[in-house]
């Protein structure tokens, strides 16, 4: 049999804080923990309200929990939502920090028949840290799903559409010349997109972009959205005394968003050409995709996306990413615009 000192060093020894509190709402008892915890004396905490443990934001309404459980003692386990509100519980610690943590409440009668409770306070600190870190994590892998599949739509299916079309060009071409030209440039072709896979295991960058540089290989992309679909695009780009001190992250979302925009106006406007303008404004950089062709009815907020329109998400994600906007202005024969605004200053620089 335990003797009364073996329930009072098993009392002490408990890992979590114990209190005990009578029906006024005083503490009558405390073990080891709730002094470390609560960072109060031994005598401080002696005849203490409790409601001086909770945040000065949540005693009022603790006090009414309290005096309602008094009216219908029973025991609470870890784990079961605070006072019935659905609310995490926080306690309070003399330095005025808060700590996130998980209450019990056994009713008992001691000390001469007088009803108490026994509330045993747990620290979740490391719990809540971690189910942060859990949260981050799952949030991680979403946006690297979301990242290559962008990647996998802008870079490589936009190839290797090109390519299919070269490939019938170059099966129509009469002239010798022109067919070696064209084979060359479908070699070329395909030995960018070998170098854009493995960029994409090394760290997912376009290899036109990275080596041409913003303007010039956005020139490129308006010479071959001209000889692949046989669309012109009419390009105002007053980014050249600029370009060079763009953000990294943003020369790359812009490129893509142009690039995207573009290549829906070749393959789905049925047009002969389309604007594109592109120039910076109080720290921003503004870029418009305008056609006059048959335009698309705008997907619903809550529709599924079907493969026409995956692009536009990715636009919006990409302008998102780098802290710009994009809004997407069409109706059936209306004709399509597609306006990004991004800033000039990456989101790290603006941070620090």
């Amino acid at each position: 049999m335990l003797g009364d000192k073996d329930y009072i060093a098993a009392f002490d020894a408990s890992p979590d804080a114990m209190l005990v509190v009578d029906s006024a709402g005083v503490i009558r008892g405390f073990n080891r923990q709730a002094v470390a915890m609560f960072g109060w004396s031994r005598k401080d905490l002696q005849g203490m309200e409790i409601e001086r443990l909770v945040p000065a934001a949540s005693r009022g309404r603790h006090r009414r929990h309290r005096r309602r459980y008094g009216e219908a003692p029973h025991p609470r386990p870890m784990g079961d939502r605070p006072m019935g509100e659905g609310l995490e519980l926080e306690a309070l610690r003399k330095d005025g920090a808060t700590i996130p943590v998980e209450i019990s409440l056994s009713p008992s009668q001691l000390g001469a028949d007088r009803e108490h409770v026994i509330c045993a306070v747990r620290d979740v600190s490391s719990w809540r840290r971690m189910r942060r870190h859990s949260g981050m994590m799952v949030a991680a892998a979403e946006q690297e799903r979301k990242h290559l599949s962008r990647e996998l739509h802008d870079e490589f299916l936009q190839n290797l559409v090109a390519l299919k079309i070269r490939v019938k060009l170059l099966a129509d071409e009469r002239d010798d010349g022109e067919r070696e030209r064209a084979r060359a440039r479908i070699a070329e072709d395909i030995g960018d997109t070998i170098l854009g896979v493995k960029q994409m295991i090394r760290g997912l960058r376009s290899p036109k972009l990275e080596r041409q540089g913003l303007v010039t290989a956005l020139a490129t992309l308006f010479s071959d959205t001209r000889e692949v679909y046989g669309v012109t695009i009419r390009a105002s780009v007053n980014l050249d005394w600029v370009a060079d001190e763009l953000d990294p992250a943003t020369i790359f979302a812009l490129y893509r968003i142009v690039q995207e925009a573009v290549t829906n106006a070749a393959t789905h406007a049925r047009v002969g050409e389309a604007a594109v303008t592109l120039r910076s404004v109080d720290g921003m950089i503004s870029a418009e995709i305008r056609d006059e062709g048959c335009g698309f009815e705008l997907p619903g907020s809550g529709a599924a996306l079907d493969d026409d329109h995956l692009g536009l998400t990715g636009m919006r994600e990409r302008a998102e990413s780098v802290g710009g906007s994009l809004t997407v202005q069409t109706s059936p024969g209306e004709g399509t615009t597609v306006r990004a605004s991004l800033p000039m200053v990456g989101l790290d620089e603006e941070r620090s």
